[in-house]
């Protein structure tokens, strides 16, 4: 059996299924904490910067969207009829995971091209929304 927890209704469902159990049999039983994936404002956020190295360096972003992830991700083996292949992926980044992805975007900006990409908290950041934003 497998169940989220979202509601009080979730919870005590789980403890009635829990005392139904038969105690002559062998159990186990797991609770996993899942932390939320990545947020749509980080999404939003890599998407604009990929459009700004995009514009400064004329790569396209989809490709910079692939050299990224292969630079700093880690290789997914996926096997489909037989067939091995490997892919990289940011879709299961959770929201912590996909920060330090964008901190190494944002130091490889710096560093490489010499292009800042300002946080929203960033006294740059309306400036700069203003100007990427239309180019998405």
């Amino acid at each position: 059996m497998k169940r989220k927890l979202k509601t009080e209704l979730d919870r005590e469902m789980v403890i009635s299924q829990i005392k139904r159990l038969d105690l002559s049999k062998n159990y186990t039983i797991d609770i996993i904490f899942r932390r939320k994936v990545r947020s749509i404002s980080q999404n939003s956020l890599y998407w604009l910067w990929l459009t700004c190295i995009e514009f400064e360096t004329g790569n396209d972003r989809d490709n910079l969207h692939e050299y990224f992830k292969k630079r700093w991700l880690e290789p997914i083996d996926i096997k489909v009829f037989c067939e091995q292949f490997t892919k990289w992926s940011t879709k299961e980044l959770n929201t912590i995971q996909f920060k330090y992805y964008l901190d190494h975007i944002q130091v490889f900006a710096a560093t490489e091209l010499s292009i800042t990409l300002p946080d929203p908290e960033s006294q740059y950041w309306d400036e700069f929304y203003q100007f990427y934003v239309d180019r998405l």
